[in-house]
């Protein structure tokens, strides 16, 4: 499915994809592999999936630290599906086995993770075929073209 949006659409899109990932749910983590060029919005779209979570913290780019984990809010309506949402960068990975290095085995098998991984296709070798693919692509200014 492609979606021309502007940014301000970005929460209603936020909220698509989290409806989608919880009807393809299944016995371990869901993994959103976010791919895009420098600026499509990869780490906006995770700010605004995080507001849907009622996630308390300031969600930022993990680019120098890798991997943050934040906490679901329990008021949130996607908490009977996800407990916790780990937001990893892996611009920095230059193996995709670099993941194991931060528990990637045992994240993955979590059922309870919403793991939002950008820049997926450094570690790819880490990825396994049922990850949930997003594409963002910058148009111009105002408006992205997200594909999944």
């Amino acid at each position: 499915m492609k979606i021309k949006f502007n940014k301000k659409d970005i929460l209603k899109i936020s909220g698509k994809i989290l409806d989608k990932s919880i009807r393809i749910k299944k016995n371990k983590a869901m993994v959103l592999a976010l791919s895009g060029e420098l600026g499509a919005g990869k780490t906006t779209l995770t700010k605004e999936i995080g507001k849907l979570l009622e996630i308390k913290n300031i969600i930022i780019s993990p680019t120098f630290v890798i991997m943050k984990i934040y906490q679901i809010g329990l008021d949130s309506k996607y908490y009977s599906h996800y407990k916790k949402l780990i937001h990893i960068d892996a611009y920095r990975l230059d193996d995709p086995f670099e993941l194991l290095k931060f528990g990637w085995s045992e994240l993955v098998n979590d059922k309870d993770n919403l793991i939002i991984l950008e820049w997926p296709e450094r570690v790819m070798g880490s990825i396994d075929k049922e990850t949930f693919w997003v594409k963002l692509k910058h148009i111009d200014d105002e408006n992205r073209l997200l594909e999944f």
